[in-house]
């Protein structure tokens, strides 16, 4: 089972505050705290700081572009430094490391899927803002497979 404890439940850049030298970090918008997961903040935020900032467009949702190999290696290292970072500070178990592909995959659908409902809901162009950076997410992660994924956190990590 994965260790359970309060989390924020929607760590992403909206949400989390730095000063001016980045040093002190603050939360904001509580309203998703919840007792759950512990690794489920992390599968958060990764989700959201894994997108490669090349914003999103009506008419690429439905494209499917082609994706750089450097690119789809520059978010695994990400992924490994955030996670290492994390680790530093709040220590993983190896279940909730192997655990973080999934989460951040199952986050990413959610993110497309809501996206999608409000924009059926009221068709504003700004209701689907993630949802291109998290179905382009979904295809670079689809580079790996679950293993080799788990596998460079925990070498990251230094867990066995």
């Amino acid at each position: 089972l994965l260790p359970r404890q309060l989390i924020h439940g929607d760590a992403n850049d909206e949400n989390i505050l730095v000063d001016e030298a980045g040093v002190r970090p603050g939360l904001v918008d509580f309203g998703d705290f919840v007792r759950s997961c512990r690794v489920f903040d992390l599968a958060i935020l990764l989700a959201y700081a894994l997108f490669d900032g090349k914003g999103s467009s009506m008419t690429s949702l439905l494209a499917d572009s082609v994706l750089d190999p450097a690119e789809t290696m520059l978010i695994l290292q990400r992924a490994c430094a955030i996670t290492a970072a994390y680790h530093s500070v709040c220590p993983l178990q190896r279940c909730e490391i192997d655990a973080l592909y999934v989460l951040i995959r199952a986050r990413n659908c959610q993110t497309i899927l809501n996206a999608a409902h409000h924009f059926r809901l009221d068709p504003d162009p700004y209701k689907l803002v993630s949802a291109e950076p998290a179905k382009r997410l979904l295809r670079q992660l689809g580079q790996w497979d679950a293993a080799t994924f788990s596998d460079a956190l925990r070498a990251a990590c230094q867990v066995k």
